[in-house]
Protein backbone atom coordinates (compact mmCIF):
# COMPACT_ATOMS: atom_id res chain seq x y z
CA UNK A 1 0.00 0.00 0.00
CA UNK A 2 2.54 2.56 -1.18
CA UNK A 3 1.88 6.23 -1.87
CA UNK A 4 0.27 6.14 -5.30
CA UNK A 5 2.10 9.25 -6.48
CA UNK A 6 5.53 7.92 -5.53
CA UNK A 7 5.02 4.66 -7.41
CA UNK A 8 5.45 6.63 -10.66
CA UNK A 9 8.88 8.09 -9.84
CA UNK A 10 11.60 7.45 -12.39
CA UNK A 11 14.49 5.13 -11.52
CA UNK A 12 16.76 8.15 -11.19
CA UNK A 13 14.30 9.83 -8.82
CA UNK A 14 13.98 6.68 -6.70
CA UNK A 15 17.77 6.54 -6.35
CA UNK A 16 17.89 10.25 -5.49
CA UNK A 17 15.24 9.82 -2.78
CA UNK A 18 17.07 6.78 -1.40
CA UNK A 19 20.33 8.74 -1.25
CA UNK A 20 18.50 11.56 0.54
CA UNK A 21 17.10 9.07 3.06
CA UNK A 22 20.57 7.63 3.67
CA UNK A 23 21.93 11.16 4.02
CA UNK A 24 19.28 12.02 6.60
CA UNK A 25 19.79 9.05 8.92
CA UNK A 26 23.57 9.53 8.80
CA UNK A 27 23.64 13.36 8.78
CA UNK A 28 25.38 13.17 5.38
CA UNK A 29 27.82 10.52 6.55
CA UNK A 30 28.88 12.40 9.67
CA UNK A 31 27.06 10.01 12.03
CA UNK A 32 26.52 6.27 12.23
CA UNK A 33 22.89 5.33 11.72
CA UNK A 34 21.54 3.18 14.54
CA UNK A 35 20.49 -0.39 13.89
CA UNK A 36 16.87 0.67 14.33
CA UNK A 37 17.23 3.49 11.83
CA UNK A 38 18.82 1.23 9.21
CA UNK A 39 16.24 -1.53 9.67
CA UNK A 40 13.27 0.84 9.56
CA UNK A 41 14.67 2.80 6.62
CA UNK A 42 14.93 -0.35 4.55
CA UNK A 43 11.35 -1.35 5.39
CA UNK A 44 9.68 2.08 5.26
CA UNK A 45 11.22 3.03 1.91
CA UNK A 46 9.65 0.18 -0.09
CA UNK A 47 6.42 0.45 1.90
CA UNK A 48 5.94 4.09 0.94
CA UNK A 49 7.54 4.16 -2.52
CA UNK A 50 6.54 0.73 -3.76
CA UNK A 51 10.15 0.21 -4.85
CA UNK A 52 12.87 -1.97 -3.33
CA UNK A 53 15.63 -0.29 -1.36
CA UNK A 54 18.42 0.37 -3.91
CA UNK A 55 21.92 -0.98 -3.44
CA UNK A 56 24.96 1.24 -2.98
CA UNK A 57 23.18 4.32 -1.68
CA UNK A 58 25.32 7.38 -1.06
CA UNK A 59 24.80 9.46 2.10
CA UNK A 60 24.31 12.72 0.24
CA UNK A 61 21.39 14.67 -1.15
CA UNK A 62 21.90 14.82 -4.91
CA UNK A 63 22.00 18.28 -6.49
CA UNK A 64 18.80 19.08 -8.33
CA UNK A 65 16.54 16.81 -6.26
CA UNK A 66 13.58 19.02 -7.17
CA UNK A 67 14.32 18.37 -10.84
CA UNK A 68 13.81 14.64 -10.27
CA UNK A 69 10.85 14.71 -7.89
CA UNK A 70 8.62 16.71 -10.18
CA UNK A 71 5.09 17.07 -8.83
CA UNK A 72 4.20 18.93 -5.66
CA UNK A 73 2.31 15.94 -4.26
CA UNK A 74 5.37 13.72 -4.80
CA UNK A 75 7.53 16.28 -3.02
CA UNK A 76 5.09 16.42 -0.12
CA UNK A 77 5.16 12.66 0.28
CA UNK A 78 8.96 12.54 0.07
CA UNK A 79 9.08 15.14 2.84
CA UNK A 80 6.67 13.07 4.94
CA UNK A 81 9.01 10.07 4.60
CA UNK A 82 12.11 12.13 5.43
CA UNK A 83 10.41 13.74 8.43
CA UNK A 84 9.44 10.32 9.74
CA UNK A 85 13.06 9.22 9.41
CA UNK A 86 14.21 12.22 11.45
CA UNK A 87 12.05 11.00 14.35
CA UNK A 88 12.98 7.31 14.43
CA UNK A 89 15.16 7.77 17.50
CA UNK A 90 13.87 9.70 20.55
CA UNK A 91 16.55 12.37 20.24
CA UNK A 92 16.24 15.46 18.10
CA UNK A 93 19.45 15.67 16.08
CA UNK A 94 20.34 19.22 15.03
CA UNK A 95 22.44 18.08 12.04
CA UNK A 96 19.59 15.94 10.70
CA UNK A 97 17.05 18.71 11.22
CA UNK A 98 19.32 21.18 9.40
CA UNK A 99 19.51 18.80 6.44
CA UNK A 100 15.75 18.28 6.55
CA UNK A 101 15.31 22.05 6.42
CA UNK A 102 17.55 22.37 3.36
CA UNK A 103 15.55 19.66 1.55
CA UNK A 104 12.25 21.30 2.54
CA UNK A 105 13.52 24.60 1.12
CA UNK A 106 14.55 23.00 -2.17
CA UNK A 107 11.32 21.06 -2.57
CA UNK A 108 9.28 24.02 -1.28
CA UNK A 109 7.35 21.87 1.16
CA UNK A 110 6.56 23.67 4.44
CA UNK A 111 10.08 25.09 4.95
CA UNK A 112 8.81 27.49 7.61
CA UNK A 113 7.46 24.62 9.71
CA UNK A 114 10.77 22.76 9.51
CA UNK A 115 12.47 26.02 10.51
CA UNK A 116 10.41 25.83 13.71
CA UNK A 117 11.94 22.40 14.30
CA UNK A 118 15.37 24.04 14.04
CA UNK A 119 14.27 26.50 16.72
CA UNK A 120 13.43 23.56 19.00
CA UNK A 121 16.96 22.23 18.45
CA UNK A 122 18.30 25.61 19.59
CA UNK A 123 16.24 25.35 22.79
CA UNK A 124 13.63 27.91 21.70
CA UNK A 125 10.68 25.62 22.39
CA UNK A 126 8.07 28.25 23.24
CA UNK A 127 9.05 30.34 20.22
CA UNK A 128 8.74 27.31 17.94
CA UNK A 129 5.36 26.22 19.25
CA UNK A 130 4.05 29.79 19.19
CA UNK A 131 4.90 29.98 15.49
CA UNK A 132 3.29 26.60 14.81
CA UNK A 133 0.14 27.79 16.63
CA UNK A 134 0.14 30.94 14.53
CA UNK A 135 0.42 28.88 11.37
CA UNK A 136 -2.30 26.48 12.54
CA UNK A 137 -4.71 29.27 13.44
CA UNK A 138 -4.19 30.94 10.06
CA UNK A 139 -3.84 27.96 7.72
CA UNK A 140 -6.43 25.58 9.14
CA UNK A 141 -9.10 27.93 10.48
CA UNK A 142 -8.47 31.42 9.07
CA UNK A 143 -7.98 32.74 12.61
CA UNK A 144 -5.63 35.46 13.72
CA UNK A 145 -3.40 34.81 16.71
CA UNK A 146 -5.67 36.56 19.22
CA UNK A 147 -8.82 34.87 17.96
CA UNK A 148 -7.11 31.48 17.88
CA UNK A 149 -5.95 31.65 21.48
CA UNK A 150 -9.30 33.12 22.53
CA UNK A 151 -11.09 30.04 21.22
CA UNK A 152 -9.10 27.92 23.68
CA UNK A 153 -9.08 30.25 26.70
CA UNK A 154 -12.45 32.04 26.85
CA UNK A 155 -14.68 28.96 27.33
CA UNK A 156 -12.61 28.07 30.42
CA UNK A 157 -13.76 31.43 31.81
CA UNK A 158 -17.38 30.72 30.92
CA UNK A 159 -17.31 32.97 27.85
CA UNK A 160 -18.12 31.82 24.32
CA UNK A 161 -19.32 28.33 25.23
CA UNK A 162 -20.71 26.60 22.13
CA UNK A 163 -24.13 25.52 23.45
CA UNK A 164 -25.41 24.54 20.01
CA UNK A 165 -22.79 21.88 19.46
CA UNK A 166 -22.73 20.84 23.10
CA UNK A 167 -26.42 19.92 22.78
CA UNK A 168 -25.92 18.17 19.43
CA UNK A 169 -23.23 15.97 20.94
CA UNK A 170 -25.37 15.18 24.00
CA UNK A 171 -28.20 14.06 21.69
CA UNK A 172 -25.93 11.45 20.13
CA UNK A 173 -26.67 9.23 23.11
CA UNK A 174 -29.85 8.25 21.25
CA UNK A 175 -28.07 7.58 17.94
CA UNK A 176 -28.73 4.31 16.12
CA UNK A 177 -26.33 1.53 17.09
CA UNK A 178 -23.54 1.12 14.56
CA UNK A 179 -23.90 4.65 13.17
CA UNK A 180 -21.23 7.30 12.97
CA UNK A 181 -23.12 9.21 15.66
CA UNK A 182 -23.17 6.23 18.02
CA UNK A 183 -19.47 5.69 17.45
CA UNK A 184 -18.72 9.33 18.15
CA UNK A 185 -20.81 9.35 21.34
CA UNK A 186 -19.10 6.15 22.53
CA UNK A 187 -15.73 7.76 21.83
CA UNK A 188 -16.49 10.62 24.25
CA UNK A 189 -18.12 8.40 26.87
CA UNK A 190 -15.43 5.71 26.85
CA UNK A 191 -12.57 8.19 27.10
CA UNK A 192 -14.28 10.54 29.52
CA UNK A 193 -13.76 13.48 27.15
CA UNK A 194 -15.94 16.61 27.40
CA UNK A 195 -17.82 17.55 24.27
CA UNK A 196 -16.12 20.05 21.93
CA UNK A 197 -17.29 23.59 22.59
CA UNK A 198 -18.26 22.94 26.20
CA UNK A 199 -16.70 24.83 29.09
CA UNK A 200 -14.18 22.06 29.79
CA UNK A 201 -13.86 20.90 26.18
CA UNK A 202 -11.54 22.02 23.43
CA UNK A 203 -12.76 24.38 20.68
CA UNK A 204 -15.17 22.82 18.22
CA UNK A 205 -13.43 24.51 15.29
CA UNK A 206 -10.19 22.68 16.07
CA UNK A 207 -10.98 19.39 17.77
CA UNK A 208 -14.28 18.21 16.22
CA UNK A 209 -12.72 16.99 12.98
CA UNK A 210 -9.84 15.37 14.90
CA UNK A 211 -12.31 13.35 16.97
CA UNK A 212 -14.22 12.29 13.86
CA UNK A 213 -10.93 11.08 12.36
CA UNK A 214 -10.40 8.92 15.45
CA UNK A 215 -13.80 7.26 14.96
CA UNK A 216 -13.71 6.86 11.18
CA UNK A 217 -10.10 5.69 11.22
CA UNK A 218 -10.64 3.41 14.21
CA UNK A 219 -7.75 4.91 16.17
CA UNK A 220 -7.43 4.73 19.96
CA UNK A 221 -6.53 7.68 22.18
CA UNK A 222 -3.36 6.26 23.73
CA UNK A 223 -0.03 7.67 22.46
CA UNK A 224 0.09 5.11 19.63
CA UNK A 225 -3.43 6.00 18.55
CA UNK A 226 -2.84 9.74 18.76
CA UNK A 227 0.27 9.48 16.60
CA UNK A 228 -1.49 7.24 14.09
CA UNK A 229 -4.57 9.45 13.79
CA UNK A 230 -2.27 12.40 13.11
CA UNK A 231 -0.47 10.34 10.48
CA UNK A 232 -3.89 9.66 8.94
CA UNK A 233 -4.68 13.39 9.08
CA UNK A 234 -1.32 14.26 7.51
CA UNK A 235 -2.24 11.98 4.60
CA UNK A 236 -5.61 13.71 4.27
CA UNK A 237 -4.14 17.22 4.27
CA UNK A 238 -0.75 17.06 2.52
CA UNK A 239 -0.54 20.84 2.15
CA UNK A 240 -0.18 21.12 5.93
CA UNK A 241 1.06 17.66 6.82
CA UNK A 242 4.18 18.67 8.75
CA UNK A 243 2.32 21.41 10.61
CA UNK A 244 -0.25 18.83 11.70
CA UNK A 245 2.21 16.11 12.68
CA UNK A 246 5.26 17.79 14.21
CA UNK A 247 3.72 18.90 17.54
CA UNK A 248 2.61 15.35 18.36
CA UNK A 249 5.88 13.82 17.21
CA UNK A 250 7.71 16.21 19.51
CA UNK A 251 5.30 15.47 22.37
CA UNK A 252 5.23 11.68 22.16
CA UNK A 253 8.57 10.77 20.58
CA UNK A 254 10.97 13.44 21.81
CA UNK A 255 9.35 14.27 25.14
CA UNK A 256 9.14 17.96 24.23
CA UNK A 257 5.83 19.32 25.48
CA UNK A 258 3.27 21.14 23.39
CA UNK A 259 2.22 23.95 25.79
CA UNK A 260 -1.47 23.71 24.81
CA UNK A 261 -1.73 19.92 24.42
CA UNK A 262 0.27 19.33 27.57
CA UNK A 263 -2.87 19.86 29.64
CA UNK A 264 -4.68 16.96 27.95
CA UNK A 265 -1.85 14.70 26.75
CA UNK A 266 1.25 13.38 28.51
CA UNK A 267 4.81 14.27 27.59
CA UNK A 268 6.48 10.97 26.64
CA UNK A 269 9.50 9.61 24.76
CA UNK A 270 10.05 6.82 22.26
CA UNK A 271 6.38 6.15 21.55
CA UNK A 272 6.58 6.20 17.74
CA UNK A 273 5.66 2.97 15.97
CA UNK A 274 7.08 4.06 12.62
CA UNK A 275 5.54 1.29 10.45
CA UNK A 276 2.09 1.91 11.94
CA UNK A 277 2.54 5.66 11.43
CA UNK A 278 3.53 5.05 7.80
CA UNK A 279 0.44 2.91 7.29
CA UNK A 280 -1.71 5.70 8.73
CA UNK A 281 -0.12 8.17 6.29
CA UNK A 282 -1.01 5.83 3.45
CA UNK A 283 -4.60 5.37 4.64
CA UNK A 284 -5.11 9.12 4.85
CA UNK A 285 -3.61 9.70 1.41
CA UNK A 286 -5.90 7.07 -0.14
CA UNK A 287 -9.09 8.38 1.50
CA UNK A 288 -11.37 10.47 -0.71
CA UNK A 289 -14.46 12.65 -0.47
CA UNK A 290 -15.50 15.56 1.72
CA UNK A 291 -13.44 14.36 4.68
CA UNK A 292 -10.48 15.94 2.88
CA UNK A 293 -11.94 19.36 3.72
CA UNK A 294 -10.71 20.48 7.14
CA UNK A 295 -14.09 22.18 7.63
CA UNK A 296 -16.12 19.16 6.57
CA UNK A 297 -19.66 19.29 7.94
CA UNK A 298 -19.98 15.67 9.06
CA UNK A 299 -23.38 16.11 10.70
CA UNK A 300 -25.38 15.08 7.59
CA UNK A 301 -23.46 11.78 7.81
CA UNK A 302 -24.06 11.28 11.51
CA UNK A 303 -26.97 8.79 11.24
CA UNK A 304 -25.34 6.67 8.56
CA UNK A 305 -23.83 3.28 9.44
CA UNK A 306 -20.16 3.75 10.25
CA UNK A 307 -19.24 0.93 7.86
CA UNK A 308 -21.01 2.76 5.02
CA UNK A 309 -19.26 6.03 5.87
CA UNK A 310 -15.89 4.29 5.69
CA UNK A 311 -16.82 2.60 2.41
CA UNK A 312 -18.04 5.78 0.73
CA UNK A 313 -14.94 7.71 1.81
CA UNK A 314 -12.75 4.82 0.64
CA UNK A 315 -11.07 4.47 4.03
CA UNK A 316 -8.80 1.47 3.68
CA UNK A 317 -9.01 -1.21 6.31
CA UNK A 318 -6.16 -1.06 8.79
CA UNK A 319 -3.96 -4.02 8.03
CA UNK A 320 -2.74 -6.18 10.88
CA UNK A 321 0.54 -6.34 8.99
CA UNK A 322 2.63 -3.21 9.27
CA UNK A 323 4.88 -2.21 6.37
Amino acid sequence: MAFHDLETLSAAAVQAVANSCEALVTAEGQEQATAREQALLQSLFPALLGQPWPENCLPSVPPGLSGLVLTHRQRQQVMQLLTLLAFLEPRLDAAKVKLLQSIAAELQVEPGVVADLEEVCRGHVLKAFADMYRRTFRSLNNDGVVQGYARFILPMLGVGIDRKHELRYAALGAATAGSLGAGLHAYYQHNGFPFPGSRTGLPYAYVAIHDVHHVIGGYATDPDGELEVLGFTMGLFPDHALLIGLPALLQFQMGIADPLAGSVAPKLKDQLDAPAFAQALQRGAATTGPIRDFHWDFWPWIDRPLADVRRDLKVLEASSETP
